[in-house]
């Protein structure tokens, strides 16, 4: 062979090297992408599933990328394409910054503030896509680039047997039976080579190199077939990308825009849709209503019976107001035990209000779960777009603050708001401060009404009432402050303070001489949520009382929303000595054959009955069943609230002994009661 046969047949092989190095690195870089592509579906998956071991697949998928492009760069370093190798190390650079975005996203969304975390990545997602993009815009980019060396070597081929030619006759020879060599062992290999990769740009990925010819050929056939096999490796994993991104996207808009628990439209897609309406209102010269809903006592519930339990009422709540909506309104959870409603297009008022009504009805039927039958009311806060706000904050606020208000006026209603509503919210916040301020300050004082027998005359006897001397406004009675103590968790340290300045005051009584009367203390339902048999024991130890002479006074409807907790503390309380009553009977969603059932000694005749008795049939009659009932199950009653003698006459005939009532006394502070007691203890004359 001659040199230059010698020099050409080099050069084509330093061809088909640089075309080999080629390959490489274009498979090595369609690696890197489909490894990137990896990556950014197992943060879609841990997106997903919120699971930890996601982000760890996460950082082994990014790391491989990483490295395949650190390895593509020093492929590029070899060939001397420094331009390549710029843009290969910026490519990285902007990896590594990506990678510390997205560890301090997943930080934020695994252990911090998740609506954050997602904002956060919805600012990486740009940044993903581009790099994604040049990874694979990079790889097809050197697969072209293979094309183009194998067009060189093939000129380089032809020149060298042309050269050759011109050499002589028997150059011209030689060069004749290579060239057929060439053609079979490498041009035709090589023709196949580009026909393959033609195939395959036009999408059929079937299509594989013929693997033949000289060593250098066979080994960009196998390294060629072998970056096809990666490009199907890479769309099945982009494919799956997407299928997964996808269904992450739709997690995390439920996630951000739906309740989890009940499955509701959350704040704020609530907000969203009120902008909505708000926007459609102005346009059509209409009015937007939105009721604020909250459920009455709820926490009794959680407490009571666990927040499992509460969850499974909330979705039954959710399900029975969703039914009593109109096609068009939305409900929404914005937390908790709050609801709220959109009603768009309104043309009057009314039509809000009988929205509320509604729904207070539809929340008057019992709740079955868990083989317990439970009654949760609402109280409900009514605004009016634009007549109450003209923004979707402003008339949520002021939903909230009229839902208080509804509380305040003795729950299980609806009040629409009005400007005056905002200063009793700021009045309430005030009220609530001094509050906590009273019981340091010794500004609770009891007062005490009689208990009467109205055979003998005689007080047997008295129910400490608190009252609240406040230093601006004066005294001030239970309805004006309880509530705010009950919704505030105050009432439980001010109910103890009761309990124990009552016992006191009878044992006071009892060493002046008063005889053994018993003294009544009313219970709040969050007292009995606390410790309260071992609180009423330790006030008994520390002041002497007998249990016999204290009657508890519970509120039929704290029973009836915890029955078994509750007839467990009965129970308990009976055990130790003291007497129990329940208080308001008539007025909750009990029934008479529930008398049975509890644990009690007394049953107190709700004053709104007794108010009315003389002239209403209907109430009379329910006064004489209790009587009757009481006194077959060998209970007392009371009934309170008398205030006539024609009221204390059908009592006295309908067979109850023990009233109290203006008719007979005021609540008395304790010097008075004091003296009333010193004079006797008789209030009326012996019955004849």
């Amino acid at each position: 062979m001659t040199v230059s046969s010698v020099y050409y047949s080099n050069e084509h092989r330093r061809h088909l090297h640089d075309i080999e190095k080629l390959s490489q690195a274009s498979a090595v870089l369609a690696q890197s992408h489909s490894h990137f592509l990896q990556a950014t579906t197992a943060l879609a998956s841990m997106t997903f599933l919120r699971d930890e071991s996601y982000f760890q697949q996460f950082q082994r998928e990014f790391t491989a990328s990483r490295n395949a492009v650190e390895a593509a760069r020093g492929i590029a370093a070899s060939l001397g394409l420094w331009g390549d190798v710029a843009f290969l190390q910026q490519l990285g650079a902007r990896m590594d910054v990506f990678h510390d975005g997205v560890e301090r996203a997943s930080t934020e969304f695994l252990r911090g503030d998740l609506f954050r975390a997602i904002e956060m990545g919805r600012q990486l997602t740009p940044e993903s896509d581009a790099i994604a993009a040049e990874l694979g815009a990079a790889s097809d980019a050197w697969l072209a680039m293979v094309a183009l060396e194998r067009q060189s070597a093939e000129r380089a081929t032809w020149t060298a047997l042309l050269i050759q030619a011109a050499l002589g006759g028997f150059s011209l020879l030689v060069a004749a039976i290579t060239a057929s060599v060439f053609q079979k062992s490498i041009l035709e290999p090589l023709a196949a080579l580009r026909r393959a990769a033609r195939a395959i740009a036009g999408g059929n990925l079937s299509v594989r190199a013929p693997v033949r010819g000289p060593e250098e050929m066979v080994s960009l056939a196998e390294a060629f077939n072998s970056m096809t096999e990666a490009l199907i490796d890479r769309n099945r994993e982009l494919e799956r990308h997407i299928a997964d991104l996808q269904q992450a996207q739709d997690t995390i808009w439920r996630m951000a825009y739906y309740d989890p628990l009940t499955g509701l439209p959350n704040r704020h897609l609530f907000e969203d849709r009120m902008q909505m309406a708000m926007a459609q209102a102005r346009r059509r010269g209409l009015q937007v209503g939105v009721l604020f809903l909250d459920l009455d006592r709820f926490k009794l519930v959680n407490d009571s019976f666990g927040h499992a339990f509460g969850d499974k009422l909330l979705r039954l709540v959710a399900r029975r107001l969703g039914q009593a909506i109109d096609t068009g309104q939305t409900l929404a959870r914005t937390g908790g035990d709050e609801f709220i409603v959109l009603l768009p297009d309104v043309e009057r008022e009314s039509e809000v209000e009988e929205a509320a009504r509604r729904l207070l009805h539809v929340m008057q039927m019992p709740f079955e779960l868990e083989g317990r039958e439970l009654y949760v009311t609402a109280s409900i806060g009514v605004v009016l777009f634009p007549l109450h706000g003209e923004d979707p904050q402003t008339l949520v606020r002021n939903a909230d603050i009229a839902m208080y208000r509804a509380k305040e006026s003795g729950r299980n209603t609806y009040e629409v708001y009005s400007a005056l509503l905002d200063l009793g919210m700021v009045q309430r916040l005030s009220m609530e401060s001094d509050l906590h301020r009273a019981l340091q300050r010794e500004e609770l004082v009891l007062h005490y009404q009689p208990i009467v027998n109205v055979e003998t005359g005689e007080i047997v006897g008295v129910e400490a009432l608190v009252r609240w001397l406040h230093p601006e406004r004066g005294v001030l009675y239970p309805d004006a402050f309880i509530p705010l103590a009950e919704d505030s968790g105050l009432i439980v340290p001010l109910g103890e303070w009761v309990l124990r300045a009552a016992c006191r005051q009878a044992i006071a009584w009892q060493e002046a001489g008063a005889g053994p009367l018993f003294i009544s203390v009313n219970l709040s339902p969050r007292q009995m949520r606390q410790e309260l048999a071992s609180v009423v024991a330790q006030v008994l130890r520390e002041t002497g009382l007998s249990p016999s002479h204290l009657m508890l006074e519970v509120t039929e409807g704290a029973i009836m929303v915890e029955m078994e907790r509750a007839i467990s503390l009965l129970l308990s309380l009976r055990g130790m000595g003291v007497q129990v009553c329940v208080d308001d009977f008539g007025t909750g969603h009990s029934s008479l054959s529930h008398l049975k059932m509890l644990p009690v000694d007394v049953i107190k005749v709700d004053r709104s009955f007794v108010w009315d008795m003389v002239g209403n049939r209907a109430d009379a009659a329910i006064v004489a069943s209790v009587v009757t009932l009481a006194q077959a199950l060998g209970l007392r009653v009371i009934a309170e609230g008398v205030e006539t003698e024609e009221q204390a006459a059908l009592l006295r005939r309908m067979g109850c002994r023990e009233m109290q009532g203006f008719l007979f006394s005021r609540p008395l502070p304790e010097a008075e009661m004091t003296e009333l007691l010193a004079r006797g203890r008789g209030l009326v004359p012996r019955a004849s």
